[in-house]
């Protein structure tokens, strides 16, 4: 079974340290000492994508040498600052404001793309991330043995992220707070193949609202390179 704890970091430690994608990073592979051996800036720098990538907090943290013996190593350590977050009720990674805009969406978490909610301004815009792993299933068709993120889902999330700051704008949803948009029209170029893992910034900024039509312009990025770029066009009803 995949452990995306460990694949995660994996692609970390290959995307910061610039070892390549096509670079072998075995689980007991050491961080300091051995091939790899990690200085203390080094180290800085992976612990401030570790907070990124997982939305956690290291202040006050007491971080032992041995969380870096290995990659085996700080994938656990990674799962315990997790489990502690989970333990005392931190605020979940869609949650902006007091609301948990993920849950607010109208799709079920297995056709959520959107990882995580940065930041909503009702109505005018909103950003996330979209973190694709590499193990979810539709990789094993897309393609096998060089697995590519699929553009149409890019630009679901793209339209989600959207959604998310129409829906905030309009003060739409249920009596369970599920938001009643739909996706009226899509027009996105896709510049770039995203291969995974990935972490994909995703951005949407309102252009112009006509009744119910809330049109907005958006984009993709992976690592600072604009994969995808457009427009969507939302249906959006307020909420009663």
């Amino acid at each position: 079974m995949n452990d995306v704890v460990l694949d995660r970091i994996k692609f970390l430690l290959r995307r910061d340290l610039k070892l390549g994608h096509d670079a072998i990073i075995g689980d007991d592979m050491p961080l300091i000492g051995g091939d790899m051996d990690l200085d203390s800036i080094d180290v800085l720098l992976v612990l401030t994508s570790v907070e990124k990538e997982f939305g956690v907090q290291l202040a006050g943290e007491k971080i032992e040498k041995s969380a870096f013996r290995s990659v085996g190593t700080l994938a656990e350590f990674v799962r315990g600052l997790l489990a502690r977050s989970a333990n005392t009720g931190a605020v979940p990674q869609g949650t902006v404001g007091g609301r948990d805009w993920l849950t607010s969406l109208p799709h079920g978490p297995e056709f959520r793309f959107v990882t995580e909610v940065l930041a909503v301004e009702p109505g005018r815009s909103a950003s996330g991330t979209w973190r694709a792993v590499g193990n979810e299933h539709f990789f094993a068709g897309h393609f096998p043995g060089r697995p590519v993120v699929p553009g149409v889902l890019i630009g679901e999330g793209l339209a989600q992220i959207a959604g998310i700051a129409a829906g905030a704008g309009a003060g739409m949803g249920d009596a369970r707070g599920v938001s009643s948009g739909q996706l009226a029209q899509i027009d996105v170029r896709f510049l770039h193949p995203v291969v995974p893992p990935a972490t994909i910034e995703l951005r949407a900024s309102v252009l112009k609202v006509l009744g119910s039509l809330h049109q907005y312009d958006v984009a993709a990025e992976v690592g600072g390179m604009c994969v995808a770029s457009g427009v969507v066009t939302l249906h959006v009803m307020p909420g009663a």
